[in-house]
């Protein structure tokens, strides 16, 4: 019986090579199939994806450190190759960001078939600029200056600004609110009565 227990690693790793490995070898495999540029970038999407699926913390702190041993432009080619779904949790757990990467992805557009994609937009702005708020305003300029923007960018981001500013207002009156997601409905509620 040991034998056939020592051979399903192997089978798992050669007939799924991705889902088989650990998730500091998942990282190393991505940066392998970028760098040999095996696959094109919308290939690369669904491993991302897969990457980024467990939210188990210990496991998101494992893939951070395993983003943290790449190089930055390969961290970049990963933030082109992630959807507009997947953005926010890959820049959440990248311990540094270039000015490329914030870029990359303020590029993104939300999919033809998607309900609502300025609340998508807004969220991946959201998580770009709390991951890297001094380089969220540089990227935005550097972007709509080489005219690499995506259509409605000037308005979308316009409008995250105006949602950040609600943000300050709402934190300026309810100083307890711990967090983004302290100020609920009923607080919202509250304020239109006022």
């Amino acid at each position: 019986m040991q034998p056939a227990t020592k051979q399903a690693p192997k089978w798992l790793e050669r007939y799924m090579p991705f889902v088989a490995r650990s998730p500091e070898m998942q990282v190393e495999w991505l940066a392998q199939a970028l760098r040999r540029q095996v696959l094109a970038s919308h290939e690369i999407t669904p491993y991302v994806r897969l990457l980024l699926e467990n939210e188990e913390p210990e496991i998101k702190g494992r893939v951070s450190v395993a983003l943290g041993e790449l190089g930055a432009d390969a961290i970049e080619r990963l933030v082109e190759a992630a959807d507009i779904y997947d953005a926010p949790k890959l820049f959440a757990l990248l311990p540094e960001c270039s000015v490329e990467q914030v870029m990359a992805a303020l590029k993104k557009e939300a999919p033809p078939y998607e309900q609502n994609p300025r609340l998508l937009r807004d969220r991946l702005f959201y998580a770009v600029y709390s991951r890297a708020p001094e380089l969220f305003p540089l990227a935005a300029e550097m972007l709509q200056a080489r005219q690499g923007a995506p259509a409605g960018f000037a308005e979308a981001h316009g409008r995250f600004l105006e949602l950040l500013e609600d943000e300050k207002l709402l934190s300026a009156l309810y100083p307890k609110a711990r967090a983004k997601g302290d100020i609920d409905l009923k607080d919202l509620e509250a304020l239109s009565t006022l």
